[in-house]
């Protein structure tokens, strides 16, 4: 995502990069309705990649899997199987892809799968956002794959790139992690219907829960408290039917809790 200072992107990135992340329009409406704040400015293009024609576009949809829907776009030379250029298709055509897909894809374990995440998620304007509005934004237009393992690897990519935006008070990205993942957690906790009110994830339990997750420091408790209470006041709402199960391992494995939680 562009803003007047240019995308947040990590040190090493490239040129195709950079202009990947300025093809973002739509995030302008995405970070306004998701964060609540003023829009950023976006521009058209994406090093040379335009928006897709409906060809490529409906093969992209129609495809069993992420993986299968790129190759599908390598095979319309629609593009070159690099992560640059898949990050900048995925960029240029959002609102138009099937987003089960583009997570799918996200979350794979390849070399291009990965990196291709580490450019669309590192997009995002990130700086100075809270880490759950920061997620709320990310989940609005990528829908979070139903395998544990694959959401771990979108959840490592979005890690890297807000502790990237706001290295403070996190002594490291994993800390980031960790706390992404405990508040996805508290989310399904505090909203699921299958959990008992009187059994509900309380403010206290919350702090206690992030203890220890960042070094020899404790994260404020300001912060975690403001955390607790938007997501409280305001489902984050991100999967349907079986996928939440999925997730809900994926963040307990994370949280020391084996495979419970509701």
């Amino acid at each position: 995502m562009a803003t007047a200072a240019g995308p947040q992107w990590l040190e090493d990135s490239n040129p195709k990069a950079r202009r990947a992340a300025s093809s973002f329009e739509h995030t302008r409406a995405v970070s306004s309705r998701a964060v609540g704040g003023e829009s950023s400015s976006s521009a058209s293009g994406a090093g040379g990649t335009e928006r897709a024609p409906s060809a490529a576009l409906d093969a992209f949809n129609r495809a069993k899997s992420g993986d299968k829907a790129v190759a599908a776009l390598v095979s319309y030379d629609h593009v070159d199987g690099e992560p640059e250029t898949i990050a900048a298709f995925l960029l240029a055509n959002d609102g138009k892809l099937d987003a089960s897909k583009v997570g799918d894809y996200l979350g794979g374990r390849d070399a291009a799968a990965r990196e291709t995440a580490r450019i669309v998620i590192g997009s995002l304007s990130l700086r100075g956002v809270p880490l759950d509005s920061a997620l709320r934004l990310m989940i609005s237009f990528i829908k979070l794959p139903g395998e544990a393992q694959k959401i771990d690897r979108v959840m490592e990519a979005f890690a890297g790139a807000y502790y990237h935006a706001n290295p403070d008070p996190f002594y490291h990205q994993d800390a980031c992690y960790v706390l992404a993942f405990s508040i996805i957690m508290l989310n399904t906790d505090l909203h699921s219907t299958k959990i008992a009110a009187e059994n509900k994830m309380t403010l206290p339990s919350f702090w206690r829960q992030a203890e220890g997750i960042n070094g020899s420091t404790d994260l404020p408790q300001e912060m975690l408290t403001t955390i607790y209470h938007a997501i409280k006041g305001d489902e984050i709402r991100m999967l349907g039917g079986g996928e939440e199960a999925s997730l809900s391992r994926a963040g307990w494995r994370h949280l020391g809790g084996g495979e419970g939680g509701g």
